[in-house]
Parts: structure tokens; sequence; C-alpha cells
């Protein structure tokens, strides 16, 4: 984000902190009940945003080099990325084409020259190719250029590594403009450059809650002084938040207590991310918080209607973080640990609940708009 943007951030927040005024919308919104636990809905959800839409499934620093690999079922697709000699990284699904075993079994690894599957040993090179069956002349005339691994669409940009879950037809290119799907979002994205950073932890959480509700959790402060009084609340001014939509993304500012005392700084030294935390719901399924010296980033996947997986990873610029003990950095990442914790735990009540008939709707406030754009983007993609 250029400084004058920030500049013009801090101004905003400084407005409405000291006026104790609400990034209100037009008026209030909902999203229908039943969304959140049908079965109909989830496998429409399912077969659309986790199979045509792409979704993060790594970052730039678990591939940096050649042999370097990744696998994940999050979405529900067996996937494996690996970056080839030729420094392309693309993306598979992890599946033999002999009788269809998981190839690689480990979740990440490096130093690799060839696939090879457990079960009979065919292997499969970085490119995908089919170059080894065990016994090969049992099998004929066995054409190897139709057998190689399924490609699917990757894209890796900021740090940050996209596919589409669904194979590609064969000739189909694996290329995708990711640009285009981020939007008006990205030029603040290559602001915030992850491409160099390292991967401190990824922490899996399986909540008992549909993934969208999930979600909701990050789209909103209003909770904070409430639920979060013990642990994060006391960081941040109570809902002091600008949301803005940017296509079927959102950014929002989340504003510190310390921001009320950034008139002692000189204005050509104001940096939002020292007074502020700022937030990107990427659609469909990733939340990136934005702290001055690290970026949490947040990946929902759907299990069944009522339960989710939620990756919560930590990543840091390398540089700043030789400037501090690893201590200082865990606790980071526990203090966000406690912060969720506390989220689910309402969460699970409130999936429980809404099969008991008390409410048709989930209503938002005006200044939770953000949480409307969310769920009027998804109606819109499943329509």
């Amino acid at each position: 984000m250029q400084h004058a943007d920030q500049v013009a951030y801090i101004e905003r927040l400084l407005e409405m902190a000291r006026a104790n005024l609400r990034d209100d919308g037009p008026g209030l919104t909902h999203t229908a009940v039943d969304t959140y636990f049908s079965q109909d809905r989830y496998d429409r959800e399912v077969a659309t945003l986790f199979r045509r839409y792409p979704v993060v499934v790594a970052f730039s620093a678990q591939l940096r080099k050649a042999g370097d690999f990744v696998t994940s079922t999050d979405t529900g697709q067996p996937i494996l990325v690996a970056r080839g000699t030729d420094g392309k990284l693309r993306a598979f699904l992890n599946v033999c084409r002999h009788r269809t075993a998981t190839l690689e079994t480990r979740p990440c690894g490096a130093n690799k020259r060839a696939f090879v599957c457990p079960y009979h040993g065919w292997s499969y090179d970085l490119t995908g190719k089919l170059v080894g069956i065990t016994d090969g002349a049992w099998f004929g005339d066995l054409d190897r250029g139709t057998h190689g691994l399924k490609q699917l669409a990757v894209a890796e940009r900021c740090g940050m590594v996209w596919v589409v879950p669904t194979a590609l037809e064969d000739g189909q290119s694996a290329d995708f403009d990711i640009d285009s799907f981020l939007g008006t979002v990205k030029p603040d994205l290559q602001s915030w450059d992850m491409a160099t950073w390292e991967v401190h932890s990824t922490t899996p959480i399986r909540p008992r809650m549909n993934w969208k509700l999930v979600i909701d959790t990050f789209l909103e402060l209003y909770h904070f002084r409430y639920l979060h009084g013990a642990s994060v609340a006391p960081l941040f001014l109570d809902n002091i938040t600008t949301h803005e939509r940017r296509d079927r993304h959102s950014r929002f500012a989340v504003a510190k207590k310390t921001l009320l005392e950034i008139d002692k700084e000189p204005r050509g030294t104001w940096r939002l991310l020292d007074h502020a935390v700022m937030l990107y719901n990427l659609f469909p399924n990733t939340v990136l918080a934005y702290t001055a010296d690290h970026c949490g980033v947040f990946t929902s996947y759907p299990i069944s209607p009522d339960e989710a997986l939620i990756n919560v990873s930590i990543l840091v610029d390398p540089t700043v973080r030789a400037t501090k003990p690893e201590s200082y950095w865990d606790t980071n990442r526990d203090l966000i640990l406690a912060a969720l914790a506390e989220d689910f735990a309402v969460g699970a009540t409130i999936q429980s609940n809404f099969r008991s008939g008390a409410n048709k709707v989930q209503t938002f406030g005006k200044f939770e708009k953000a949480l409307g754009w969310y769920h009027a983007e998804i109606d819109a993609a499943l329509t």
C-alpha cells in the first residue's frame, strides 16, 4: 500500500476513533440460517467453490527449489504441488495413474527427482510425466504419454500458491490469470509481498462449525470487547474498523490503541501497520492479517456441513525474524490461537443452535457489512 494511501487510512481511523463513529453501511443485511447446515447447499459449495475456484494450498517458502513439493487434501481433492528443474511450479492430482493409489504420502519434502508410487512402483518426473513402469513389458502397448499425472491449474503470487482443484483436460493449459482473480486487492498484496518470507508455523484446527461460519468470525470486530476481553481486545480500540469491498474480496483495517498517539510522530513516518492490523478476505476461503512484523494466514475448508478445517499459518520476513527470539514468535502464535479458541467455542454453540428454529436468518448490522458482502458473493457464485 502506497504511503499516501496509508496516511489516508490512518486519518479515517483517527476521525472514527475521536468521534466514536462506526464504519456504517447503508442498512442491515442477512443470510439464511439453513445455508450453514443444508447438505444440498454444502454439496453445491464444495462442487463450485472448492473445485472451480482458486484456493490457497501452499506458500512460496515451501517450494523455493527444484524438487521441493507439498501435498494437500484440505479441499477434499488429493493435491501435489512441485517445483521442477526448470523452476516452474506445477500441480497435479496426487494419484497414481495405474491403480489410483496416493502417490506421495508425505506432506512436504525437498530434493525430489521423481515420485514413485508406494503400491507398485510406477514413477513420474517433476513434470508429471510417467517415466517408469515396474515390469513394463507386461503392460503391452500402454501409451505412457497419456498416463502422466493429471494436472491442475496453478498460480503463484505474493508468496502464496493457488490451485484450482479439478483435473485439466489433456492439452489444457495449467496457467490461469491470478491477477484478474485478485483484481483490486493485487496492488496491496504486492506491497506486502511475502515471496521471500518464511513459514514460522502452521496449526490445523477442526472446529465444530460450518466453514463459512469460521470466516464470519474474522469479518467484524464487534465481538472483541465481549469475547476477547482477556486475550486480544486490550490491544485494540473498540470496534474502530474500516471496510472496503474489493471486487469479490474485501479489505479492512482494525485500529490499535496506539493510533491515538500517532500525532507524536512526524507525518512522513506514519506507517499503517504500526497502528493497525490490515486484513483481506480473499474469496472464497482465505483471510490474511498483516501486522507490523508478521502475517497470519487463515484458510477454512469444508469437512461436513457442521465441521471445518482451518489452517492457521504465521509467515515472517526472515530478516525481521532474526532480530527477535523464537519465543517472541511463539507467543504471537499462541495469542492468535487463544483468541480463535474463544471464537470457536462460541461458534460451536451457534452451529448447534442453527437447527433450533430460533432464527431463520443471521442478521448483520450496518458496521458488519463485510459479512453481507461475503455471503452475497457466495450466493452469486452458486447461481
